[in-house]
Order: C-alpha cells, then sequence, then structure tokens
C-alpha cells in the first residue's frame, strides 16, 4: 500500500467546521456500540482523498446514470509508454479533477514509472478549498489483464 494512504498529520485546522464531509470507506471496518453494528464512515480530509482516488480510477460507463464522471487513464495503459502518454494521463488527471472535484484546488499530478511492478506510480497533491490545508494521494495504477 502507497505511503500517503495512510498520512497522520493531515487534520484540518481547529477553526474549521470537522465531519463536514463523510464517505463509506474502502475497507469496510465495524464500530460496535451496545451490541449495534455499523459501519465507520470516512470524513474531512480522508473522505476528500478517498473521492479523489475514485474519480481518478473510474471509467466512464462505469456509472450507469452519470457516464460523465470518470477518468480515462485506465484505458490509457495499454499505450505505449513514453513521455507523450504520460503528459496525457496527467491532463485526464487534472481535467477530471477540475470538473467534478469542487472541494479542492492547485492540482498537481506527478507520474513515475515503475518498471518492477510494470505499473505507474501517480502521486496527485492538491489543496482543499474550505482550509487551503495541503494532501496528497498516491497508488499505482496497474494494468489488469
Amino acid at each position: 500500500m502507497p505511503r500517503s494512504d495512510y498520512n497522520i498529520n493531515e487534520t484540518l485546522p481547529t477553526n474549521v467546521v470537522q465531519n463536514r464531509y463523510a464517505d463509506i470507506p474502502f475497507a469496510f471496518s465495524v464500530a460496535s456500540t451496545d451490541n449495534n453494528l455499523d459501519i465507520r464512515p470516512v470524513t474531512d480530509v480522508e473522505a476528500i482523498r478517498q473521492a479523489v482516488k475514485t474519480l481518478v480510477l473510474s471509467n466512464h460507463p462505469d456509472r450507469p446514470f452519470h457516464p460523465e464522471l470518470g477518468c480515462g487513464v485506465t484505458g490509457m495503459l495499454f499505450e505505449n509508454a513514453d513521455i507523450f502518454t504520460g503528459i496525457t494521463i496527467k491532463d485526464e488527471i487534472i481535467r477530471v479533477l477540475s470538473t467534478h472535484e469542487p472541494r479542492i484546488k492547485d492540482v498537481v499530478v506527478e507520474i513515475s514509472d515503475d518498471i518492477d511492478r510494470n505499473a505507474l506510480y501517480v502521486t496527485i497533491k492538491f489543496a482543499i478549498r474550505q482550509s487551503n490545508t495541503g494532501s496528497e494521494v498516491s497508488f499505482y495504477l496497474d494494468r489488469i489483464r
């Protein structure tokens, strides 16, 4: 698992309303209170980071009633690995995030080749609009056969 998926010092300042954003976690963690089982949601910065990752890893036809949501980067993984493919992937990530994620700004995308894994390592850095707090998401883009 990439290192930045577990950043510990990304908390919103105290003057910002906490738990404004919430989402269902990728890995369901169950909270047990008074014999009731409940899903523990991800909130605030972690919810935004998860939404960024979901948008980038989604393909256009993945959401039947919202085909405009998603990014076509997984289809580009089978193109020739050159500088032009990397630029195209960066541009597509920036386009989808600027269009469909209004909670973030100042998006910077870094892509590096991981030849040993036959994958691309993507790092997306951004600032959260509400608090101007910087954050990042890193993950691998793999070819799945």
